[in-house]
């Protein structure tokens, strides 16, 4: 009796197809805005970093040339005191070339001292007055004179006397250089005279012609002085700009009032740890080390205070003789703020689609395998009828599946139905049949008795079945040899089709499990040095001989007379599966298309540091919509997409590249992209 066809939800392959579209829309839909979002905020990531690393480089570049001037001055004083010896015992002249200088150069103080302690400098006040700082024979040794300067240079009226100076000069500017014995950076010192007054300066030893020393030439620049500057040039920026040594004391910030502090009521140097603001405290935790080993270098985004800034930290001065850190924290625009919030919201969307693609998944999986499962039981319940000798036409096959199962599964189960049936009728025909002949034609009889030998092992063999897809293959098979049998015993013809279809749809299964598999190696991946160039003959040989490409011509000469050796760190096993899914697929285009004198090619180049393994055919080339990297996308009529995704897979997996061109004879080009390890011999 023919059965009534189901309405269309009861189809399993509309039910089927629905579900995975629905997955894939999901999934697809999800990675892609994912994707998107992903892309914004490292597009946003790196115009940001271009936007701090040219605040540091102009800040770099503004502190090389404010340090370029105590360095200029040095020189012209050097050759003006060479070029006479004694304008060095002359103060008056000291002190009106100083103050020229001061006039045009943006220093804090000039100086110069002989090798008797005497001393000559002229130091620029706080609000900007010129001061002549004086410890001669003349103004009395061992005691600071400091003295007006009057408009044209001159030296005018005392202001005040500091007693109590050194006999000789200890401080850094002239013990460091006396020390160096060339023209050098001090390390920063706190002032004889001025002890709350830190500065660092650039001097030069003077000597004469029998290279004796006659003393030292100097121009400080204030640490309070400096963090103005820095302050000014870092104007408009919101954020935090540092200058600090390798120990974390400041030399200069853009909050001036962080440099110095107080400490037990004397001035002293700050530390980056010691600073109160978020942002300093963030730059120290950063880039700080407190082993004393220096700062760390790098430029990172941190949310500080729930607002995103960059910070950096950046070496300076080494050429100069200094080792300073450039430190900044500079606000990120908000885009990048906002486009961090986007980036988690799909990534959590993602998930969410991911989680509930699964859902749909196992939810289809259940109700595909508890039909066959009910098939299962029915077959092995039928087996273990015919083991146990069953009276003959009394076999039933009853899986009480539900109308859940699908039409499919439906018509297999009257379609089994229906053949114990006839196995049944067949059977008692057969029985009356030996009954009146067994005497008679003995040949006939062995025959039926043959025929009933190989059903009953046939129904045997249904007993070991374990799997429903083993279920389906078996029962697809023994249908169709009766298709082919005699008449009376055959199977309506209407139904060899859908046989057919289980038979084909179940073979494509297993070829897509063998390719599970090479995804499932890909999960397991050991990689170690190899020579890609062995790995690419031996999978070549294997496609050629595993029927991949066989019949058809590879033109793999390029591997057989390259001598190179290709070392790439990877899994061998992965790349040759790869490769041999990349010829599988060429062979696959150029025998659908039916190419006249059909080619596919293999070579290995040595391109920027990578090995390029490659495979082209003269094929129809591949579709556009194939280039987009899509899961799973194929153009073939009866394609998975697996043998193009194994490979990306595989890429990924050996942080390499999958590149899809269009080749020279016009067909595809693929190319596996990998990064090259230097052979033993370099």
């Amino acid at each position: 009796m023919p059965l009534r066809k189901p309405a269309w939800p009861n189809r399993l392959a509309n039910r089927l197809t629905v579900g995975i579209g629905l997955q894939l829309l999901l999934v697809s839909g999800s990675i892609a805005a994912l994707t998107f979002n992903l892309g914004r905020r490292e597009g946003l990531q790196i115009s940001e970093r271009f936007r701090q690393e040219q605040s540091v480089v102009e800040l770099s570049s503004n502190l090389a040339s404010k340090l370029s001037h105590p360095i200029w001055i040095n020189a012209l004083n050097l050759h003006w005191l060479r070029a006479d010896n004694t304008r060095q015992q002359n103060p008056d002249a000291l002190a009106e070339r100083f103050w020229t200088q001061m006039k045009v150069f943006p220093v804090d103080y000039i100086n110069f001292g002989d090798t008797s302690g005497a001393f000559v400098g002229m130091e620029r006040s706080e609000n900007g007055e010129l001061l002549l700082n004086e410890d001669t024979p003349r103004s009395g040794r061992g005691r600071l004179s400091v003295y007006a300067m009057g408009n044209n240079g001159q030296r005018g009226a005392l202001l005040e006397t500091i007693p109590g100076m050194e006999e000789f000069h200890t401080e850094s500017w002239y013990t460091d250089t006396v020390r160096a014995g060339r023209a050098s950076w001090s390390a920063i010192y706190a002032w004889e005279d001025q002890p709350e007054v830190f500065s660092i300066s650039y001097n030069a030893p003077v000597y004469n012609n029998q290279r004796q020393l006659q003393g030292v030439v100097g121009v400080d620049m204030v640490l309070s002085q400096l963090s103005t500057w820095l302050a000014g040039v870092w104007k408009g920026q919101e954020g935090i700009a540092l200058i600090v040594e390798p120990n974390g004391d400041l030399v200069a910030s853009s909050n001036p009032q962080d440099t110095l502090q107080q400490e037990g009521g004397t001035v002293q140097r700050a530390n980056i740890t010691e600073l109160r603001s978020a942002l300093a405290q963030a730059l120290s935790r950063t880039y700080f080390r407190k082993e004393g080993t220096g700062m760390a270098e790098g430029v990172t985004i941190q949310n500080i205070q729930g607002k995103p800034y960059l910070l950096a930290s950046t070496p300076w001065g080494k050429e100069q003789g200094l080792n300073w850190e450039l430190i900044t924290a500079l606000a990120a625009n908000p885009g990048t703020r906002a486009s961090e919030q986007a980036s988690l919201i799909a990534l959590l969307a993602t998930t969410a689609a991911i989680g509930l693609a699964g859902l749909l998944t196992s939810w289809q999986i259940r109700n595909l395998l508890k039909p066959l499962r009910q098939l299962e039981q029915a077959s092995s319940t039928l087996s273990a009828s015919l083991a146990d000798g069953a009276s003959i036409g009394s076999l039933h096959f009853r899986s009480g599946m539900g109308a859940e199962a699908g039409e499919e599964l439906h018509s297999l189960d009257h379609a089994l139905s229906d053949l114990v049936e006839r196995y049944n009728q067949a059977t008692l025909e057969l029985k009356r049949g030996q009954e009146r002949e067994r005497l008679r034609d003995a040949e006939t009889l062995a025959l039926l008795k043959d025929k009933l030998r190989s059903s009953l092992e046939a129904a045997a063999v249904a007993h070991e079945i374990n799997q429903p897809l083993s279920v389906l293959l078996l029962t697809s098979q023994l249908l169709l040899e009766q298709q082919r049998g005699e008449p009376h015993n055959a199977v309506p013809a209407h139904w060899s089709a859908q046989l057919q279809t289980i038979g084909s749809e179940a073979e494509r299964v297993v070829l897509t499990i063998e390719k599970m598999r090479a995804l499932l190696r890909n999960v397991q991946t050991e990689h170690q040095r190899l020579n890609l160039l062995e790995v690419a003959r031996s999978a070549v040989l294997y496609s050629q001989s595993s029927g991949a490409t066989r019949g058809l011509p590879v033109d793999s000469s390029d591997l057989e007379t390259n001598r190179s050796e290709a070392w790439v760190l990877g899994d061998g096993v992965q790349i040759q599966l790869a490769l041999v899914n990349l010829l599988r697929n060429a062979a696959e285009a150029l025998q659908e298309h039916r190419t006249a004198a059909p080619w596919i090619g293999v070579r290995l180049l040595r391109q920027s540091g990578q090995w390029w393994l490659e495979v082209e055919d003269n094929g129809p080339g591949l579709p556009a919509e194939a280039r987009q990297a899509e899961p799973l996308h194929t153009s073939k009529a009866s394609g998975s997409g697996l043998g193009l995704f194994v490979a990306r897979t595989t890429m990924d997996n050996h942080h390499g590249q999958l590149d899809l061109a269009t080749g020279n004879r016009g067909g595809a080009l693929l190319r596996m992209r990998f990064e090259a390890l230097p052979n033993t011999g370099d």
